[in-house]
């Protein structure tokens, strides 16, 4: 069976192609500009350049590869405000692609279709306190969480009209491996930019009791790729994340053990002094993802924030004294 992967150069594709990798699946990584040589070149990987949103290209592939399976990780990400993507371009992106990735789907007999949405669906609803399960109504405020929410319920109804077997991910903040400024992300993650500046010699002032559920790319890919892989699926809906809240201080704590001259400090609780760009009010708690039911159906554990940050540091390949990594930057 093949499975074709969307927007497989971006920071959550990269690390879904290393999960495919791992489990001897093969793929047709698509994506809109020329794949790195060492992931264009890995065994069980045919690259292929496309948009996501030409209708045709997408019928071609899907019939010249025989594909039974879709990952559909293509996305634009922009922060509000942003310039990178305007909301036209977001809903093309994210919507458009989506609706004619499942229509040509079940025109090629393809038998799981796999939709990574976001924690952007629930919107207001993180702040509110309460516990976020998958039965939390969506609450977006955003134009990509409108997007994300809008091509779930195309999934959904192409699901209910047709009988394909698709599942949704709503997916919470992610840092680790492959992370970079790649020009569909402008959201980079705060792990990322101390990740950033402990390389390059900066400081990093962070919010002195911000916490959020940042979680590991890498166990995301994996559960991704179970999703995708299982022959039944107990649910057509999932949140994936860490399912706690931690604070910047442990991977500063963990970037330091290797660089020790990597400068950082807690700063004002508002974020006034902070030298990292922040994406929401770093006073107001946002609570995590409860993740249990995709825990209980796959019998699976995400990395806790310790082991995440050791991983993620490891990946990096820095070394004490003025060592450098090839990939933070």
């Amino acid at each position: 069976m093949t499975t074709l992967l969307t927007g497989a150069g971006g920071f959550l594709g990269l690390n879904i192609l290393s999960a495919l990798g791992a489990e001897g699946v093969p793929c047709v990584a698509l994506n809109d500009r020329v794949l790195p040589d060492d992931i264009a070149h890995r065994p069980g990987v045919t690259p292929e350049i496309a948009d996501v949103r030409d209708r045709a290209a997408m019928a071609a592939i899907l019939r010249r590869h025989g594909v039974t399976r879709i990952l559909h990780a293509a996305a634009v990400t922009p922060a509000p405000g942003s310039a990178l993507a305007g909301a036209e371009t977001a809903l093309d992106v994210n919507t458009v692609s989506t609706a004619i990735l499942l229509e040509e789907a079940r025109r090629a007999g393809v038998v799981r279709f796999v939709y990574p949405s976001s924690t952007a669906v629930y919107g207001a609803a993180l702040y509110d306190g309460a516990p976020v399960t998958e039965l939390t109504p969506p609450r977006p405020t955003s134009v990509y969480g409108y997007t994300k929410l809008a091509s779930e319920r195309l999934v959904v109804e192409t699901a209910a009209s047709f009988g394909l077997s698709c599942v949704r991910a709503r997916i919470t903040a992610l840092f680790g491996p492959h992370e970079r400024e790649s020009g569909s992300r402008d959201m980079l993650s705060l792990p990322f930019q101390m990740a950033r500046a402990a390389l390059s010699g900066a400081a990093a002032i962070y919010p002195a009791d911000l916490r959020r559920d940042w979680t590991a790319a890498r166990d995301v890919a994996t559960a991704l790729v179970r999703l995708l892989t299982v022959r039944d699926l107990p649910a057509d809906l999932y949140n994936l994340g860490i399912g706690q809240t931690w604070g910047p201080d442990l991977l500063a704590r963990h970037l330091t053990a290797v660089r020790p001259d990597f400068r950082h400090a807690p700063g004002a609780a508002d974020g006034s002094d902070c030298t990292l760009t922040l994406h929401d009010d770093p006073r107001v708690l946002r609570q995590p993802l409860d993740a249990q039911n995709f825990a209980r159906d796959f019998d699976f554990r995400f990395r806790d924030p310790d082991q995440a940050c050791q991983d993620y540091v490891q990946w990096l390949g820095i070394q004490g004294n003025g060592g450098k990594s090839g990939d933070a930057t």
